[in-house]
C-alpha cells in the first residue's frame, strides 16, 4: 500500500527536477561568427543555452546539440519587465564582434558578459 504512494510521490519528484532543467534552458541564434565576452569564438548556428547559478558567480554554458561549446562567466541583471523574445546584443570590435549581453524570452534576467573574463572552450 505504501510502496505505490512512495513510487508516486518520488517520480513526482523526479519530474518537477527535470522539468525545470528543461526550462532552466533556452535556445539562442547566433547569425554571425562571434565571441561572447572575452571568450572563444561561436559560429553561427543555434545553440542552448543555460544557465548555472553559483554561490558567488554564475556561467553560462552554450550547447550544440548534446555537445557543450563555451563555458563562460556572466553576471545577471535583472529588467522590471520580461523579455518578449530572445535578445542578442553584440558590438563590433577592431577584430571581431562580441557578444555583450543576452536576454532570455520569458525572463527578467539579462546574461551581461564581462570583455575581461576568460571563457572555458570545451
Amino acid at each position: 500500500m505504501f510502496k505505490g504512494t512512495e513510487f508516486r510521490f518520488l517520480s513526482a519528484v523526479i519530474f518537477m527536477f527535470v522539468f525545470a532543467a528543461i526550462a532552466a534552458a533556452h535556445e539562442v541564434r547566433i547569425s554571425q561568427p562571434a565571441k561572447v565576452g572575452n571568450g572563444s569564438q561561436l559560429q553561427p548556428g543555434t545553440y542552448r543555452v543555460e544557465v548555472v547559478k553559483n554561490q558567488d558567480s554564475s556561467e553560462a554554458l552554450f550547447y550544440e546539440g548534446r555537445d557543450l561549446r563555451l563555458r563562460v562567466p556572466v553576471t545577471l541583471t535583472t529588467g522590471a519587465k520580461k523579455a518578449q523574445y530572445t535578445e542578442v546584443h553584440s558590438t563590433a570590435l577592431s577584430d571581431a564582434r562580441v557578444i555583450t549581453q543576452i536576454r532570455l524570452q520569458g525572463s527578467r534576467e539579462t546574461l551581461v558578459f564581462d570583455q575581461n573574463s576568460s571563457a572555458k572552450t570545451e
